[in-house]
C-alpha cells in the first residue's frame, strides 16, 4: 500500500513552468557540511540554512535518517541547491520539482546508484510571498510513517523561514514609532534627546548591553561637540570620558567612516557628503562583549533616519545672520572649489551682466506724455449765460477769421432792448414834460432815468452782437464738439471753442514733477506719436513753465519744444511720448532711478 501510494505521488502533479531554473552561485547543505557559516552574505540564505539545518535535525531526532536538503524558488534569495559532484542529484532534483503545484504539492522519486534513497520533494510558502519547493534525501527504510513525518514537520519549518521575517518587520515598524516620537518634537536639541534616549532603550532591549553609553556629537565648524547623551541631562566638559569620546568623534568624523574599536565604536552621520554628527557607543566594563551585528545594523538604520530630521531641525534653528553666512560660505565653495559648473558659469555670467549694468553708459532720459499744440492758439468763450441754438463747425474743419462758429438764443435779450428802449422813451417823455414846466429836481430825476435805460440798452444791445460766436483768427478747430448739445445752457466764461493755426506747431510735454530738475532749455529729445508709432522725430526744449498742472493722477510741469529736422504731417491735439535726453547714465542707476528716489524720499519722511 505504501509503495502504491509513493507510485501514485511520484506520477501526480502537472509541470510547472521554471522561472528560475538554475540559482548558482549558492551555497550548499548536506549532511556533510551543513554549516551555516558556508552562506554567502545574503541575510536570507543564512536564514534559509538555519532553518533547513533545524528542519532535519528534528527530523533525525524524530527517527528519520535524512540526507541532503534543498531548496528552489523564483527568488534566488531563497534558493540552495543539492552539493552533488557528479550533477545525478540535482538532475533528479530539477526534474522532480517540476512535477509540484498548488494543486499536487509532493511529489516523490527514487536516487541513488543503487535507486535506494527517497527524493521528496514538497511546496512551501517563503516570507517573500512566493511558493518554494523543499527538497530532502531519506535512507531507507521509507514508510508510509515517514513521509507524513516529514510532511507534518513542514509547519516547523514554515514558522522558521517566517520568523526572522516577523522579527524584521516588526524591527521596521519600531524603528518608524523611533522616528515618529523623533519627528514630534519642537527643536533639534529635544529631538536629539528622543532619538538617543529611545535607542538607547532599544538596543539594551535587544541586546542586554546595561553598561553602555551613548553619546552624540553635533560637527560645528569642523569640530564635534558634545550634543546629548542618553540618560544625562549635562555632561563634565573636563571629564576624562567625554574627552576620550571627543577623540573617537574626532576621528570617525575625519575618517568619515565606521569606527569599531572596543570598547568605543562610532559612527558618523552624513548630510550631502560631510558629517553633521556622531555618534558614539562605549562600554563602561573593559570585559563586557562587543554589540552584536544585529545591534549595529539597527544603530545603522537608525540613524540613516534621524540624522536629516536633526540636520534640518539644526538649519531651521539658525539665526538669520548664520543663515546668510552659511549660504555664503556654501555658495563661495561651489564658486571656487572643485566641480559645480553650473554655479560657475552663472556666476560668470552674472559678472558679466553686472558689468554691463554698471559700466555700459547709456543716454539718460526724462519720459513724458506729450501733446501736439499749434503755435498759435485763441479761445471762444461764451459771452453770457444762454442756451445753444445752433453749431456751424466742428472740431477738425478749418475756418476763416469772423467765420460765424455757433449763435446762442438771443431771444430774452431782444425782449429786453425792448423793454429797455420803453423805458427810455418814457423817461425822454418826463424830460421834455419837466423841462417844459421848468421843474428843476423834475429834471434832474428825469435825466437820471433817462442815462440808466439808456446805459442798459446799451448792455442789451451789446450782448445781441455777440451772440454769434465767430471765429477770431485763421485756423483748425481744435476742441469745442457741441453739435449733441443744441438748445443745452452754457454758463459765461465757457470755453466753447479753441482755435489754433495750421501754420506751425510745437510740442509740450507733461514732465513729472520728480524729473523737473534735470530737464533744462536747450537739451535734445525723441518723440514718438501714438498715430504713427513707427516714426522717431527729434525735439528741442525751449521752455520750461514754473505751473504744475495734474494729468492723469500724476502731477507735472508743463515744458515746450520746437522740431528739428523734418517736421511730420501732423495736427494740434496729437499725442504720444517723449524722452528728454538729460545726460549720460549706467543702466542701473537708469532703471533705478525712480526707485532710488522714492525710497530716499520715504525713508526721510520717516527719519525723526
Amino acid at each position: 500500500m505504501a509503495k502504491a501510494r509513493e507510485e501514485h505521488a511520484s506520477r501526480a502533479g502537472s509541470a510547472a513552468p521554471e522561472t528560475a531554473e538554475e540559482a548558482g552561485g549558492h551555497a550548499s547543505l548536506d549532511s556533510e557540511n551543513p554549516a551555516i557559516d558556508s552562506a554567502p552574505g545574503s541575510p536570507d540564505n543564512k536564514l534559509l540554512l538555519s532553518a533547513l539545518e533545524g528542519w532535519r535535525a528534528r527530523l533525525s531526532n524524530a527517527g528519520v535518517t535524512c540526507g541532503a536538503a534543498a531548496m528552489h524558488s523564483a527568488d534566488a534569495a531563497w534558493s540552495l541547491p543539492f552539493s552533488d559532484s557528479d550533477g545525478e542529484l540535482n538532475k533528479s532534483w530539477a526534474d522532480l520539482r517540476m512535477r509540484v503545484s498548488m494543486e499536487h504539492p509532493v511529489a516523490l522519486a527514487k536516487v541513488g546508484s543503487v535507486r535506494s534513497e527517497m527524493l521528496v520533494a514538497t511546496a512551501v510558502q517563503l516570507p517573500s510571498g512566493h511558493m518554494g519547493v523543499v527538497g530532502l534525501t531519506m535512507a531507507p527504510p521509507h514508510s508510509e510513517r515517514t513521509i507524513q513525518l516529514v510532511l507534518l514537520s513542514l509547519g516547523w519549518l514554515q514558522l522558521a523561514l517566517s520568523a526572522a521575517s516577523l522579527a524584521h518587520n516588526q524591527r521596521s515598524a519600531r524603528l518608524l514609532e523611533l522616528m515618529g516620537h523623533v519627528g514630534s518634537q519642537e527643536s533639534a536639541r529635544a529631538a536629539a534627546y528622543e532619538w538617543i534616549n529611545r535607542t538607547a532603550a532599544w538596543v539594551r532591549a535587544e541586546a542586554p548591553e546595561p553598561d553602555a553609553g551613548f553619546m552624540l556629537f553635533e560637527v560645528r565648524n569642523n569640530l564635534p561637540s558634545w550634543w546629548v547623551a542618553a540618560d544625562t541631562s549635562w555632561a563634565e566638559k573636563a571629564s576624562p570620558a567625554l574627552h576620550e569620546a571627543s577623540e573617537m568623534a574626532m576621528r570617525a568624523m575625519v575618517e568619515m567612516q565606521e569606527i569599531d574599536q572596543h570598547p568605543w565604536w562610532a559612527l558618523p552621520l552624513l548630510g550631502n557628503g560631510e558629517p553633521v554628527a556622531v555618534l558614539v557607543v562605549r562600554h563602561r566594563e573593559a570585559g563586557a562583549a562587543a554589540l552584536q551585528p544585529d545591534v549595529l545594523a539597527m544603530l545603522r538604520a537608525s540613524s540613516g533616519l534621524a540624522e536629516p530630521l536633526l540636520r534640518h531641525w539644526r538649519e531651521a534653528q539658525r539665526s538669520l545672520l548664520r543663515h546668510v553666512a552659511d549660504t555664503a560660505r556654501s555658495g563661495w565653495r561651489k564658486v571656487w572649489g572643485p566641480g559645480h559648473l553650473t554655479w560657475k558659469a552663472g556666476t560668470a555670467a552674472l559678472c558679466g551682466v553686472l558689468a554691463i549694468l554698471l559700466l555700459w553708459p547709456v543716454a539718460d532720459r526724462v519720459t513724458a506724455h506729450t501733446v501736439i499744440e499749434g503755435r498759435t492758439r485763441q479761445v471762444v468763450t461764451a459771452p453770457f449765460e444762454g442756451f445753444i441754438e445752433h453749431v456751424q463747425v466742428r472740431p477738425g474743419e478749418q475756418v476763416s477769421k469772423g467765420q460765424l462758429l455757433a449763435r446762442l438764443d438771443d431771444r430774452e435779450l431782444k425782449l429786453e432792448q425792448r423793454r429797455y428802449s420803453s423805458e427810455r422813451n418814457q423817461a425822454a417823455g418826463k424830460l421834455r414834460q419837466a423841462m417844459a414846466e421848468h421843474d428843476a429836481p423834475a429834471v434832474a430825476l428825469a435825466q437820471a432815468d433817462v442815462q440808466q435805460a439808456e446805459a442798459q440798452l446799451a448792455l442789451v444791445e451789446s450782448k445781441l452782437l455777440r451772440a454769434g460766436l465767430v471765429a477770431p483768427m485763421d485756423g483748425l478747430v481744435v476742441t469745442g464738439d457741441w453739435a449733441q448739445q443744441i438748445g443745452g445752457p452754457v454758463e459765461i466764461g465757457k470755453e466753447m471753442f479753441e482755435i489754433a493755426t495750421t501754420g506751425g506747431y510745437r510740442v509740450v510735454l507733461h514732465v513729472p514733477d520728480r524729473d523737473i530738475a534735470r530737464v533744462k532749455v536747450g537739451q535734445n529729445g525723441i518723440l514718438r506719436l501714438t498715430g504713427q508709432p513707427h516714426a522717431t522725430y527729434d525735439f528741442e526744449v525751449k521752455r520750461v513753465t514754473a505751473t504744475a498742472k495734474v494729468e492723469e493722477g500724476v502731477n507735472g510741469f508743463r515744458v515746450e519744444a520746437e522740431w528739428r529736422g523734418d517736421v511730420p504731417a501732423l495736427s494740434p491735439g496729437m499725442q504720444g511720448v517723449g524722452k528728454v535726453e538729460v545726460g549720460k547714465a549706467s543702466l542701473l542707476s537708469a532703471w533705478t532711478r525712480s526707485s532710488v528716489d522714492w525710497l530716499r524720499l520715504k525713508l526721510w519722511s520717516w527719519w525723526w
